[in-house]
């Protein structure tokens, strides 16, 4: 009884826990669900819109980054279907995606598919021609009569591009395509003449030119009929991202859709302009780099150089217009300039409205963006690092800032940049402000290196400028900017930067003798120990001469030699005699004792030699610049100087003797270094047959004594 008592007890507690335990699980598995709801995406490839068409190509674009935003918000995880526009759109009305992007709003639509509270962009709708196509003109559209324009199925673009030849009375004959894919490959082909395209998809530098626009709309992300969940689920993730960054979309269309064909298209008032002009004037500052200079030889360098270049690349101007530049030494006679007309761009010009309209010139917009920054010296104070500042007369960048922000601190005036500097290093000025590109130039110089530099988190821009009333040059310079990737002045300036600041050898002693200590102690040990090892690596331990490997080495370069017709040398081939018998009857030690006392008669008598024991008894000594009797001329030597050993007292009896033989390079008939060492080694085993006739009782094991 108490058994079963207890058995109920138990099973009490267990359904307690579970009953407590369920609910919490369910809700933590719906919650997790719900984090990762998985949600298909139809996905058509669209320049700029949408790219990665294969599941492991990397995705980008508008829409793929106003997904992701959404999915910030909403937890989603996104399946992508690939697929061609029309075929998506069927599957979106279908049930068998949950969302298309890119859906303009039409009231046929929304009866079959549900749009979003809040749009995903605006695109406008152009008929496209080939770049140099002269048989189509935006300017008579008649030409644009019987031409074979590409669009696509169920889709707005196609509705006005239809209604706008109907309001225009302009035929041309349609084409229909399923994706943008095959449209574009027939227009490359030239099976279209023209096609219809939103204007935010076709890059400046497509070869794409825009004819007229046939429409406008908005577009959203479609959502499937069924799927109100995830309809509620997107409106209120619009909703918060709307709260959080009203300029959200505008953001997105200026990442991706700034550099359009639409907008380097030129105006038909921009295209006389350019027609009535072959050159335009520029006038820079001059030694302002890394932003402008003109060198003795007219070379111009500087960001500007690189602008205009990408400037006219972009609108289709390179070899159109040719640029003119003048330096001028002071910013107010760069201005002068071009106000009277001299000039007809003036850079750099700080960007401030207020004086530009002083000035009676126009200001494009931003150029290139700086940092500012401040120069001082000992340390920072609010109330007396900015009592004096040190302005130049080629900087109005400098005038104006100081002006605008101390109105209540003296000016002290000067010609430079680098003169502000100096007036503050001589306690003339108390500071001077400094755009980052002079602070990084200038501050690298030694003569300024006491001066402490401060970034104030503010950022200036210069801006390129026109005389007011030159309406034309103001709008092309300001199109042409707009497509300019601002990396590519980014990097510019940085390139400049780099090869400008002057730092010497000199410099960077001064400033680390102790590391430059270190670094040569570390160095010459590094040597002493890397030329000890390549010695030891290449030297036989027994004998000190070159091993084999060195061997092999000295072989190369001789090959080497007589490959470029400037070989001379002779060599000389040894062998001890009996060293089988030494080892045998004396023991190895005697042996080797036997081949250190020949390695050592060798070097007397070879001493200039290249010796080497590339061999257990072998030797071989190259003489360059020698003949043949020169070599035998030593063997006499060498003959004398065995019986000298011989003579003393050695750990073996056995006489110390080295078979020997030699040759010499003969360029008529040497074409390798192999011939001739193969006669030297014949005529040292013709001395070595000889020896062994003579001695017959050294080839055997001699007696212990």
């Amino acid at each position: 009884m108490k058994r079963y008592l207890n058995r109920m007890i138990l099973f009490s507690l267990l359904l307690t826990l579970l009953y407590f335990a369920l609910p919490f699980s369910a809700a933590a598995v719906g919650a997790e669900a719900e984090q990762h709801q998985k949600v298909r995406v139809g996905w058509y490839i669209s320049e700029r819109f949408q790219e990665g068409e294969a599941e492991q190509d990397r995705k980008s674009g508008y829409s793929y980054e106003y997904l992701q935003d959404v999915a910030n918000y909403t937890g989603w995880e996104y399946e992508y279907v690939p697929g061609g526009w029309s075929e998506l759109y069927d599957a979106l009305l279908n049930g068998e995606i949950d969302l298309l992007a890119g859906l303009s709003f039409t009231e046929e639509r929304a009866a079959l598919l549900n749009y979003p509270a809040y749009e995903m962009g605006l695109e406008s709708y152009y008929i496209y021609k080939r770049a140099g196509n002269e048989d189509i003109s935006g300017i008579d559209l008649s030409t644009l009569n019987g031409k074979r324009v590409g669009t696509l199925r169920n889709n707005l673009m196609t509705e006005f591009f239809e209604a706008w030849m109907e309001d225009t009375g302009i035929t041309c004959e349609e084409v229909l395509f399923n994706d943008f894919e095959t449209r574009d490959k027939a227009f490359a082909d030239g099976s279209i003449d023209a096609l219809i395209a939103v204007n935010n998809n076709v890059a400046s530098n497509s070869g794409f030119t825009p004819v007229v626009a046939v429409g406008e709309s908005s577009y959203y992300l479609g959502v499937a009929k069924g799927r109100t969940d995830l309809l509620d689920q997107l409106n209120k993730a619009l909703a918060a991202l709307k709260e959080s960054n009203p300029f959200f979309i505008q953001s997105l269309q200026l990442k991706y859709f700034s550099h359009t064909a639409v907008n380097a298209a030129l105006s038909r008032e921009e295209s006389e302009w350019v027609a009535g002009h072959s050159s335009i004037r520029v006038g820079c500052l001059d030694d302002c780099m890394p932003y402008c200079d003109i060198d003795e030889d007219g070379t111009v360098r500087g960001v500007l150089s690189d602008v205009f270049r990408e400037w006219l690349s972009q609108l289709g101007l390179s070899g159109k217009i040719v640029l003119e530049y003048r330096a001028y030494p002071r910013y107010d006679d760069l201005i002068a300039a071009l106000r009277s007309g001299e000039v007809d761009v003036a850079f750099p010009v700080y960007d401030s409205i207020w004086s530009s309209e002083k000035l009676g010139i126009v200001q494009t917009g931003s150029v290139l963006e700086s940092g500012v920054h401040i120069a001082f010296r000992g340390e920072y104070s609010d109330r007396t690092t900015t009592e004096r500042i040190a302005v130049s007369k080629r900087s109005e960048f400098q005038q104006t800032f100081a002006e605008v922000n101390y109105p209540e601190s003296d000016i002290y005036t000067a010609d430079t940049p680098e003169d502000c500097l100096e007036a503050v290093k001589q306690g003339k000025a108390t500071c001077a402000f400094l755009d980052s590109g002079h602070a990084e130039t200038l501050l690298s110089k030694r003569s300024f290196r006491t001066l402490n530099r401060m970034a104030l988190g503010e950022s200036i821009s210069f801006c390129m400028g026109v005389k007011k009333g030159n309406n034309v040059l103001y709008s092309l310079l300001s199109r042409g900017l707009s497509l300019i990737d601002k990396s590519i002045v980014t990097n510019a300036i940085y390139e400049y930067i780099s090869s400008d600041i002057e730092y010497s050898l000199y410099d960077f002693l001064f400033d680390h003798p102790g590391l430059v200590l270190a670094v040569v102690l570390i160095i010459a040990g590094l040597v002493v120990v890397v030329k000890l090892v390549q010695h030891q690596a290449a030297v036989d331990g027994l004998t000190h001469f070159g091993n084999k490997r060195a061997y092999q080495n000295a072989v190369k370069q001789l090959k080497k030699r007589i490959k470029e017709n400037r070989a001379e040398f002779a060599l000389a081939v040894f062998d001890l005699n009996g060293l089988k018998a030494i080892n045998d009857t004396y023991g190895h030690d005697a042996g080797d004792r036997a081949l250190t006392d020949a390695g050592r008669v060798l070097k007397k008598v070879f001493g200039n030699a290249r010796l080497y024991r590339y061999g257990g008894d072998e030797f071989i000594a190259i003489e360059m610049n020698s003949s043949l009797e020169e070599i035998r001329q030593r063997f006499g030597l060498l003959d004398w100087e065995l019986e000298e050993v011989n003579r003393a007292e050695r750990p073996y009896v056995l006489p110390l003797s080295l078979a020997k033989g030699a040759a010499a390079f003969i360029p008529e008939t040497d074409t390798d270094f192999n011939r001739v060492f193969e006669r030297a080694d014949q005529a040292m085993y013709e001395d070595k047959r000889m020896y062994y006739e003579k001695h017959n009782d050294r080839r055997k094991k001699q007696p212990t004594q």
